[in-house]
């Protein structure tokens, strides 16, 4: 390094080392006898060494399995010949990875050398060359001539039967081309060319082109753009000869034009592969993700099932005990049991978005539901907002259960009302579709459907979030302002019903979500009598002058405890187990006592289902209630009612009510229905 001429060096001179370690390139130096002066950061980064363990060390010390490899025999050329070499190599010190190598002598017989770790670009580079070669191998097989000209009109590539057609060697330039076409006809070529490129479009134009004996035939050539990031960069082409079909009668022309139209749209799909394969990928991630979300929520909503039960029920049992006065207690009790059941609501809306929840189907008039929400959606929104609707006629009916659609409308409309802070209208409107095969897995599958759409005139929704807007919990409103539950409980509620949902937004502009419901068959009907809960009335807790027992079988503690205490107030005598053998045991022990079993569907070991069946081997007509946290009772038998299935959380009422049903029957003396399960 060279001082100024006060002695010391320049300013630039000594920020060189600062400037070294900033740069992004590895550098280090070495002198004549191959010791190492100097290394920056990003060259110890890349080595994975400390600056002590190579500086002052010659550089075969300290990467002694270098002496073969190509970045050493370099530094050697360099040191001998003095000349700057640039090399792209692979670095054994680097684990045979690829390195683009600057070296350059130095004054003293040293060298000075920058590198940059290229691995990922040189694997980059092998996939699009090998990529590029089954590409070029596919265009070499091809029966017709074929070719591939840049945008600047060089050419890239010319197949086998081109090269055979033409004879002599063709020329990359253009005039090389245009040497093959007949004189007439290049005009009418250059204008369709011209044409192409201006507007970016495919074309196809009939021309003569000249044999290799000299003779022109006539071909179809069709050009095809290939762009990226829309910039074309090469046009795909092919020339078939037609020169026997222009020759030939019409129906002979007929069919090599089908043939024609067969090959152009192999083109096509040859070149939209690509995109379709990572469309078909992007869908496979996002439902593969929403699967797994789903089995998550639907397990958390379980658990907290559990919980809310034992802290619904203790609070329920609390409050009578509460002394008449004590105001602030009670006001207490009150929040806490507001709290309780606003966590009820949120595992209702978890399970809905998990589709494990109960629906009871019916064939509809979607018009009528639309029409007799109008009111309590116009009071929902506000007056700041006006509703319209516009309802189709005729209308399909549709296969839906009206409860959960008229939730369902309702968590649109606010959604969109929240969308539109400066007010604005919602428009909700009815319709007939069919529909093709989904492009995105909260579509419907193809088939005949009944829409109803919930627009906005808001902000709209940007791409980068459309694809999370119907994961549970994500939301982009402000902490407090909502759950983030509402579109992952309308995907919920609609793809258990067998239908679908498909948004349609503009940032700016706003958002129309469009839900899809199954077209109703003429009086289909999922639900209606075989769901809906028997009437029958309660009766009391004692039969003969005494209380009658139940059996409680629950594998949680704190649930346990609470149905007991529900079902001791209740007047009931009570026998607990905390699993499905242990149940099986207090039934024996207890033989004919027993009236009731109420045992909790999930449990390790043996669950509620294979409980009940071995209960009901032993006592046929013993009835039983199905209690659980998870709701989907796809799994009990086909032939359990609704009456025999309670979901947590449940209150004491509830209980009291549910088997006071059970055991009393009207016109009998106790409800069990035979469950046909498969082979346990």
């Amino acid at each position: 390094m060279r001082s100024n001429r006060f002695g010391g060096r320049s300013p630039a001179e000594s920020r060189l080392p600062e400037i070294l370690e900033a740069i992004g390139d590895a550098v280090y130096a070495m002198d004549c006898e191959e010791r190492i002066l100097f290394a920056n950061r990003k060259a110890l980064e890349l080595w994975g060494k400390r600056r002590d363990e190579v500086v002052g060390r010659r550089i075969l010390d300290v990467f002694p399995g270098i002496a073969d490899g190509e970045p050493y025999r370099i530094y050697r050329e360099v040191i001998a010949t003095r000349k700057p070499v640039h090399i792209e190599t692979v670095a054994p010190a680097m684990g045979g990875r690829w390195i683009g190598l600057d070296a350059r002598p130095t004054a003293g017989g040293g060298l000075v050398v920058a590198f940059r770790d290229i691995d990922e670009r040189k694997r980059a580079e092998a996939a699009l060359r090998d990529s590029e070669e089954r590409f070029r191998m596919m265009l070499e097989a091809l029966p017709v001539s074929a070719f591939v000209i840049r945008s600047d009109g060089t050419a890239e590539f010319y197949n086998k039967a081109l090269r055979d057609y033409a004879g002599d060697p063709i020329g990359l330039d253009p005039k090389s081309r245009t040497a093959l076409q007949h004189p007439d006809d290049r005009l009418l070529l250059e204008a369709a060319r011209r044409e192409g490129t201006a507007k970016g479009e495919e074309y196809t134009v009939e021309v003569r082109i000249r044999r290799h004996d000299g003779a022109y035939r006539w071909h179809r050539v069709h050009n095809r753009p290939i762009r990226l990031n829309g910039v074309t960069l090469y046009w795909l082409g092919t020339a078939m000869d037609i020169n026997d079909m222009r020759e030939a009668n019409a129906l002979l022309e007929q069919r090599v034009s089908e043939r024609t139209a067969e090959l152009e749209a192999a083109n096509r799909r040859l070149a939209a592969q690509i995109e379709e394969r990572e469309k078909a990928e992007a869908q496979l991630r996002q439902s593969q993700r929403m699967d797994a979300v789903g089995q998550l929520t639907s397990g958390v909503a379980h658990d907290f099932n559990n919980l809310l039960t034992a802290i619904i029920g203790n609070l329920e049992m609390l409050a009578p005990r509460i002394a008449s006065g004590d105001e602030r207690s009670a006001r207490l009790l009150h929040s806490a049991q507001e709290a309780a059941d606003r966590g009820a609501r949120l595992t209702a809306q978890l399970l809905a978005f998990s589709r494990k929840q109960r629906l009871a189907a019916e064939r509809i008039d979607l018009n009528r539901v639309v029409t007799g929400m109008s009111a309590l959606l116009q009071s929902t929104i506000g007056a700041t907002i006006r509703i319209e609707t516009v309802p189709a006629e005729p209308l399909w009916p549709a296969l839906a259960d009206p409860s959960q659609i008229e939730l369902v409308l309702l968590n649109l409309a606010i959604n969109a009302r929240d969308a539109m802070a400066g007010g604005g209208t919602i428009t909700v409107e009815t319709g007939n579709a069919t529909l093709g095969p989904p492009h995105r897995p909260e579509e419907p599958p193809a088939g005949d459907y009944v829409m109803v759409a919930v627009a906005d005139s808001g902000s709209g929704i940007e791409p980068d979030i459309l694809d999370r807007v119907f994961e549970p919990f994500f939301t982009t409103k402000e902490v407090g302002k909502g759950s983030g539950l509402g579109l992952s409980q309308v995907l919920g509620v609609v793809q258990q019903l067998g239908g679908g949902v498909r948004i349609d937004t503009r940032p700016g502009r706003g958002t129309i979500v469009k839900v899809y419901l199954p077209r109703a068959g003429e009086a289909q009907q999922l639900g209606g009598a075989e769901i809906a809960a028997p009437a029958s009335a309660q009766r009391a807790a004692t039969g003969g002058g005494r209380a009658r027992l139940v059996l409680l079988v629950d594998d949680d503690s704190d649930v346990r405890a609470v149905a007991a205490a529900m079902l001791q107030d209740a007047g009931y005598d009570v026998v607990e187990a905390d699993s499905g053998y242990a149940a099986l045991d207090r039934l024996a022990d207890e033989g004919d006592q027993v009236e009731l079993m109420i045992v909790d569907f999930a449990m390790p070991g043996l669950n509620g289902v294979e409980v009940a069946r071995a209960a009901q081997r032993r006592r046929p007509s013993l009835p039983i209630l199905f209690v659980t946290g998870f709701a989907d009772t796809s799994l009990l038998a086909e032939n359990v009612t609704p009456e025999q299935i309670l979901q947590k959380p449940f209150r004491a009422a509830e209980l009291a009510a549910r088997v006071g049903r059970l055991l009393n029957p009207a016109g009998g003396r106790g409800m069990a229905v035979p469950l046909s399960l498969p082979p346990g």
